[in-house]
């Protein structure tokens, strides 16, 4: 048997009986969390163009589009909100598996309410989505972190066929073809990172893998083949994107649900510089911080934090990329308070660009003997009368270690869609969310996900 045949019969034969409670709640509170990402992103001018286009070339109304209430194809719902999730990088993150979130949740929603799917279905989909995404990640994601390949448009494409074959219905060979065609749809680099110009890819490519596994789906289900060795072949997935394939990381499926190791974003920002922000609202919890004071700072965590240079770049291109350096983050924390999407419109501030000059990055040999179970940081700041400032956290705020607590999500749900709609419009969402067992109709959900008023261009 094939990986792929493996994964397909592990797919369709999961019950929600079978998914420990945590692991359910766990999957209610991506689909939540996912949603209010994806209404933040619906505000900003890429979410609108984002928006637009699906409307105008992948017209259609088989799919709700968060925020606008309008609809269009499958392929134009996936991929618009796919792009919206991924927007403000407050997605949620996977220590083997990066961003699952935002290219699974766009095409469950989508395939879901298209073919018809109950929210029991999506909450199976979602689980099967992680538990297949995260094996995969243990195995390619250094050697696709080397090569320059991102992990949402390749690992993003195929789980999220899975997703999406589970929600449609699909049996065994329709699945197999789906997740089989998805495999060589999978593409997508980090060049953005380096651009020093306009460069939307960081976020689109969210968008493609959504709209690639939907695609995928589209093809299968019109008599469409792809290969069996998809994934495990000679030339399938594991060779192409990564260095091999070890069965052994698959044999704990349906005892280990990988969805328990998926963290959550309190801070906007690449997740490898929250440890550095929450370090400095721990200082501020001490007492006022003057900035104007401040001599040195001096950071220390991880090593993969500090890897590849954009992580500590003091002087990035562009403030679509700003948040991806810790040396911004903590400067931008330290002046704001807080690390929202709209604190980093700061981020080229003069003393903003003052503070993030001043942080030396160095890497923690106690830390990095601890990463990935544990991924904090240590903080010093000397100022200019002589004291000095210190905060250790052990692990990042929303790491599974540390969770998030549900007043804590839904404070950042509502944060991100108070200018949409009111209290109560986010409460039912919630409701909604977190009772999916119960849902039968899809659209009772996407229906509440629409904003009181359009947002001005």
């Amino acid at each position: 048997m094939t990986l792929l045949e493996q994964i397909t019969d592990y797919s369709l034969n999961l019950r929600l009986g079978d998914i420990p409670e945590d692991a359910r709640d766990l999957a209610k509170t991506i689909l939540f969390d996912s949603i209010g990402t994806g209404l933040g992103g619906y505000q900003r001018d890429l979410g609108q163009k984002a928006l637009r286009y699906a409307t105008t070339m992948m017209p259609g109304d088989e799919a709700s589009l968060l925020g606008a209430g309008d609809r269009a194809s499958l392929e134009g719902a996936a991929f618009a909100n796919g792009v919206m999730v991924k927007i403000l990088g407050m997605d949620d993150s996977h220590r083997s598996a990066g961003h699952i979130a935002s290219q699974v949740v766009p095409v469950v929603l989508a395939t879901a309410e298209a073919y018809g799917a109950s929210g029991a279905d999506m909450l199976v989909a979602i689980v099967a989505a992680y538990d297949f995404a995260v094996r995969v990640g243990r195995q390619v994601r250094p050697m696709q972190r080397a090569r320059g390949l991102d992990l949402k448009g390749t690992l993003g494409a195929i789980s999220s066929a899975l997703a999406a074959a589970r929600c449609a219905g699909f049996n065994r060979e329709r699945t197999i073809n789906t997740v089989a065609l998805a495999a060589d749809l999978a593409s997508g680099t980090e060049q953005y990172v380096y651009e020093g110009g306009p460069c939307d890819t960081k976020d689109l490519i969210s968008g493609f893998a959504s709209r690639n596994a939907v695609f995928a789906l589209r093809l299968a289900q019109a008599g469409f083949d792809g290969p069996r060795g998809a994934l495990d072949g000679e030339y399938g997935f594991f060779s192409a994107f990564g260095d091999g394939f070890d069965r052994d990381t698959f044999a704990d499926l349906g005892k280990d649900f990988a969805i328990l190791g998926a963290g959550f974003k309190p801070h906007g920002g690449c997740r490898h510089t929250h440890q550095a922000i929450d370090a400095v609202q721990a200082i501020q919890a001490q007492g006022p911080l003057d900035t104007s004071e401040i001599e040195s700072i001096r950071l220390s965590t991880y090593g993969y934090a500090t890897r590849p240079i954009f992580r500590v770049d003091p002087n990035p291109p562009s403030r679509e990329v700003a948040g991806l350096s810790i040396r911004v983050s903590t400067a931008v924390a330290l002046k704001q308070g807080t690390a929202w999407r709209h604190d980093f419109a700061h981020w080229d501030d003069p003393e903003v660009r003052r503070l993030r000059n001043l942080i030396d990055v160095q890497v923690d040999s106690d830390i990095e003997a601890r990463y990935p179970e544990l991924n904090g940081c240590r903080l010093q700041i000397s100022l200019a009368d002589g004291a000095l400032r210190e905060s250790y956290v052990p692990n990042m705020k929303g790491e599974p270690e540390f969770r998030m607590t549900d007043g804590e999500m839904r404070e950042k749900f509502h944060m991100l869609t108070r200018d949409l709609f009111p209290q109560q419009q986010a409460d039912a969402i919630y409701a909604i969310c977190n009772n999916l067992e119960s849902l039968d109709r899809i659209s009772d959900l996407t229906h509440l996900c629409a904003a009181a008023a359009p947002v001005a261009a």
